[in-house]
């Protein structure tokens, strides 16, 4: 088995560079971001170099951030999505990222430019759902993409993902806010729009509003299950998606958002389940 690289790659941003960083981190996002490296550790071990892939790997970071994150906590500093991609175990034939803050995409494009794939990045400035088609048209004809997508919010529309699916194989990674922002805001801010933020996400035909009308047991556990279960719905429905996995992410026992994978390849599914069993602190998780 492979070494696992997650301290190697967290001591390798230490040092401040005067650059942004993330600065809203908490102890849950390193979580998300560890169970992230150990995906992409495992696929591109895996995968690259493989005839099936001819145009190799692609990675898309369509809320890429400043390529490192603070800990609020703590103060320490850990790699981003798009720093753990461009150090992969085995490297990427082209990483896209899409940051819409200005600074932060800057930042992002520094940090890329000292990497050993530096003439693989693209960095985009700009709202991801308005950049789509340019992401989508950087990504290699008949690459298998890793597409990370992990808004603050509901921020990434189904047609942007559908954009992506459409130009490529391209296994999902998504940041669905159930808990604190869906399981909230349904009833009270979404219900009566039907252009709400949550249609976007959720994409056509969701009828999410007569599915939740008719659960019988709207306990939270129940509507954020609903919710998830909508969502992958669609992706398979609309973009062809089969193998789907979920990982919630939570803060001390309270819910927060749920990890959500998608794949049209059970592979796909294997290396996610396998990835999400160990945390960051090096324990494994068998249930």
């Amino acid at each position: 088995m492979a070494k696992d690289r997650w301290h190697e790659l967290c001591d390798s941003v230490a040092e401040d560079d005067n650059l942004a960083t993330w600065q809203d981190a908490d102890y849950w996002t390193e979580r998300k971001l560890y169970f992230w490296h150990r995906y992409i550790d495992i696929t591109t071990r895996a995968m690259v170099g493989r005839a099936t892939w001819p145009a190799e790997l692609a990675y898309v970071d369509l809320f890429a951030g400043a390529g490192v994150c603070t800990l609020k906590e703590s103060g320490r500093r850990i790699p981003g999505s798009v720093l753990i991609a461009a150090n992969s175990a085995k490297p990427f034939a082209r990483i896209v990222a899409c940051e819409k803050s200005p600074v932060h995409a800057e930042a992002c494009r520094k940090r890329l430019q000292r990497t050993a794939v530096a003439d693989r990045c693209h960095v985009l400035v700009g709202d991801c759902n308005d950049k789509v088609q340019e992401v989508a048209d950087l990504i290699p004809q008949n690459a298998l993409t890793l597409v990370f997508i992990d808004p603050t919010g509901l921020d990434a529309r189904f047609e942007t993902i559908a954009a992506l699916a459409e130009q490529s194989r391209a296994d999902l990674v998504v940041l669905f806010a159930d808990a604190y922002d869906i399981n909230r805001n349904a009833e009270r801010v979404y219900r009566d729009d039907p252009n709400s933020k949550l249609d976007q996400v959720l994409g056509p035909s969701a009828d999410w509003r007569k599915k939740l009308d008719a659960l019988r047991n709207p306990t939270g556990f129940n509507k954020r299950r609903l919710f998830a279960d909508i969502y992958k719905s669609q992706l398979r429905r609309h973009l062809g998606y089969t193998q789907f996995g979920d990982k919630t992410v939570d803060d001390r026992g309270r819910p927060l958002y749920k990890l959500i994978y998608a794949s049209k390849h059970k592979l796909g599914l294997k290396f996610w389940l396998e990835a999400t069993k160990k945390e960051a602190s090096g324990q494994r998780r068998w249930f």
